[in-house]
């Protein structure tokens, strides 16, 4: 009865958002348009980005202002639970709110180290680091390029972590300041969790949070074996060090693995084999994101009254935006719809 007291608003405030998400219909809908003005105008207009996109004019839309604008509707979400929440729990999904800022960050990072960064979208990109307030974010948006984009992170747990990187060849920096980010996220919420969360909650994290280690340390050996000349030492220094389903047995043998061969021989053994079901290396990280929503659309529908009415929530709204994406982005290559569903998590479901 406590949990059902103390979710009770909060279930009801998630239930109601997760009926707005985006059905069947809406997808194929949008991925029938033909450009990026139709799919903007349907979303306008028929889905609950209505509001976000209210002044946007379907006309005259940067690619990069659209995906900016539609991500702000993630932040909305974020604020709307800390407007139900206090105390631990709010704690707590502040620290889960570094995923935001984190994947705005390795996009930034990228265009800098491709040297496609827009300036007059960048600050727009920025928004996502608003809540930190030891940042000019107007300043940072000035950057010239990558270093001195870092310069201006000053004064944040960013800046720290990317430093010792900073300065190193090209071709690596990138790489090693992506996987200390994802690091450095996946460690905040094991910290946070047990002692912020009651024991009930805790166990859910801590599924979810095994999953997500597992997965992440499989593509990241695989990618290791398969297209770097890594060594084990640096493979095992990237090791997130939480056991999900796999056992560390299990994992030992996947970072001994000779060749990426006889690692996917070892991995199709254990509970993630699926995930190389199909031999065209596109489509391994979309046969993850329908397992990710799998998952978090389970835990909404069964643990009403626990933290996951929140986090499966954000969750199941990030692959809903990065499902849009793929969609502008297959139109952008005038992919046939059925080739863009391919790219599309959840449809089926």
């Amino acid at each position: 009865m406590l949990k059902e007291i103390k979710y009770g608003a909060l279930s009801g405030k998630s239930r109601a958002m997760f009926g707005k998400l985006l059905n069947k219909h809406d997808y194929k809908a949008l991925m029938q348009k033909k450009n990026i003005r139709e799919v903007v105008a349907y979303l306008k207009h028929n889905t609950h980005y209505d509001a976000i996109l209210d002044e946007i004019d379907e006309n005259n839309i940067h690619r990069v202002s659209l995906e900016n604008t539609l991500k702000k509707d993630i932040i909305n979400d974020y604020a709307k639970f800390f407007k139900f929440t206090s105390g631990q729990l709010k704690e707590f999904i502040n620290v889960y709110y570094r995923k935001v800022e984190i994947e705005s960050l390795k996009l930034i990072l990228r265009a800098f180290e491709t040297g496609n960064v827009e300036h007059s979208t960048l600050e727009e990109s920025l928004i996502f680091l608003n809540r930190n307030d030891k940042l000019n974010i107007s300043k940072l948006a000035l950057s010239r390029d990558l270093e001195e984009f870092h310069s201006r992170l000053y004064g944040t747990n960013y800046y720290e972590l990317l430093k010792p990187f900073i300065f190193d060849n090209a071709e690596a920096r990138l790489f090693h300041m992506e996987m200390t980010l994802d690091l450095y996220y996946i460690r905040s919420i094991k910290r946070t969790y047990e002692v912020l969360l009651s024991k009930e909650d805790s166990a859910i994290i801590k599924e979810m949070l095994g999953i997500e280690a597992d997965i992440i340390n499989i593509f990241w050996i695989y990618r290791s074996k398969k297209f770097y000349d890594i060594s084990n030492e640096v493979i095992k220094s990237y090791h997130v060090r939480i056991n999900g389903k796999l056992s560390k047995k299990t994992t030992a043998s996947l970072m001994n693995a000779a060749d990426s061969e006889e690692y996917l021989d070892i991995l199709k053994k254990t509970p993630y084999g699926f995930l190389f079901d199909d031999q065209n290396q596109l489509f391994f990280e979309h046969n993850y994101l329908e397992y990710i929503y799998k998952i978090h659309k389970m835990y909404f529908r069964r643990q009403p009254f626990s933290v996951a009415c929140i986090i499966s929530y954000l969750r199941l709204k990030e692959l809903e935006l990065a499902n849009i994406i793929s969609i502008i982005e297959g139109i952008r290559y005038g992919l046939s719809e059925e080739r863009i569903q391919k790219f599309v998590a959840g449809i089926t479901l």
